[in-house]
Order: C-alpha cells, then sequence, then structure tokens
C-alpha cells in the first residue's frame, strides 16, 4: 500500500493561534482564498508523494543521519507575499528568517540522502516559507484586493521557532480537506 508522505517542520501551537487570529481579520476583507487549517500548518522540505510503506523505514534512516549533523537552529515567520505574483496570486505565504542558509544546508543534505532511495532531487531551487492558503479563482481580482489591504507589506512577526526536528508526515485526501497524520520525528543533534 502507497502513503502520500512528506517531510516538514511542525508549528508549535502558539504560532497555529497567531496565524489563526490573523487570518480571522483578512476573512473579513478577503474572499476567494482558501485558508490552510490552523492544524496543518508546517513547512514542508520534502514532498514524496505517493510511496509504497516499505520505504518509510529506509526514510527515517537516512533522514536520521542528516538531521543527526544539524544543530538546533532558530527561524522567525514574518510578514506576506504570493507566489507566482500580485498580478495572478495562487498562494499565500509568511516568510522564513533567521538561519536560513542552515536551513537551506538540511534541505539539500536530505534531498542528496532520498536520492538513492529512488526520489529525484526537487527541480526547482528551495524557497523557504510556509504556505497559509490557496486562491482557486478570481486571481486578479484577488490579487488587487490583497494591495488594497495592504497585507503585502505589512512587516509583522508571526512568531519565533526552534527548529529541533523534522517531521514525517502522512497526508489523506479528503472531501473536507487534507488530513494530516505524524508518522515519526527525528530529532536534530544534541547540543
Amino acid at each position: 500500500m502507497a502513503l502520500r508522505i512528506f517531510l516538514a517542520i511542525d508549528l508549535p501551537s502558539s504560532l497555529h493561534s497567531a496565524i489563526g487570529q490573523k487570518e480571522e481579520n483578512l476573512k473579513r476583507v478577503l474572499t476567494g482564498i482558501n485558508w490552510v487549517k490552523s492544524g496543518n500548518l508546517h513547512i514542508t522540505l520534502k514532498f514524496f508523494g505517493d510511496t509504497p510503506e516499505s520505504k518509510i523505514n529506509e526514510i527515517q534512516q537516512v533522514v536520521e543521519q542528516v538531521v543527526n549533523g544539524t544543530p538546533p537552529f532558530e527561524i522567525t515567520l514574518r510578514g506576506f507575499g504570493v507566489f507566482p505574483d500580485t498580478r495572478v496570486p495562487r498562494t499565500v505565504w509568511t516568510g522564513i528568517e533567521g538561519e536560513i542558509q542552515v536551513l537551506e544546508d538540511l534541505v539539500a543534505q536530505i534531498e542528496s540522502a532520498v536520492v538513492p532511495l529512488g526520489f529525484p532531487q526537487e527541480g526547482r531551487p528551495f524557497r523557504p516559507h510556509l504556505t497559509l492558503a490557496r486562491i482557486k479563482k478570481d486571481h486578479h481580482a484577488v490579487g488587487l484586493a490583497m494591495e488594497k489591504t495592504g497585507m503585502l507589506f505589512d512587516p509583522f512577526i508571526f512568531g519565533r521557532v526552534l527548529v529541533e526536528q523534522v517531521s514525517l508526515f502522512k497526508s489523506e485526501l479528503r472531501p473536507t480537506g487534507s488530513v494530516y497524520t505524524k508518522l515519526w520525528a527525528a530529532p536534530l543533534a544534541k547540543t
């Protein structure tokens, strides 16, 4: 049996609350945006897709070896941005600052380490961000509304995260939205 899985940094509940409060304020003035459920917020490091269950242990062993060489590091979630651009936004995200080089190095090491297991490296560079919402229609109108609210220029800070582990999640697609289940966590190096 195959599981749809991804490797991610899970967020503390305090950040889920801070993001949820900001989203509630924006929902009043912005329509046409599908916000990620608070409990589903995470920073994706590697999306594996449909993967045989037999590979889960191999992935865990390889990831544990990689992260064991990385000490805990701190990142900060700040402001809003969109992909691909403000004229036709499709994804709303918050930016990640702080020890970005450590995060990027960790992702690169994970990408390389899972290639022998049959998972090719991502075809585009890693862009550190946390997806907050997706825009399914009326992209141009939503982009104009975002600009009007000034949200894309608001430099507020959601909060800081001390990254001490990475987690593998199973994603189940349901009519009510995705449901994520943590399968395991691999701790970073002890300091």
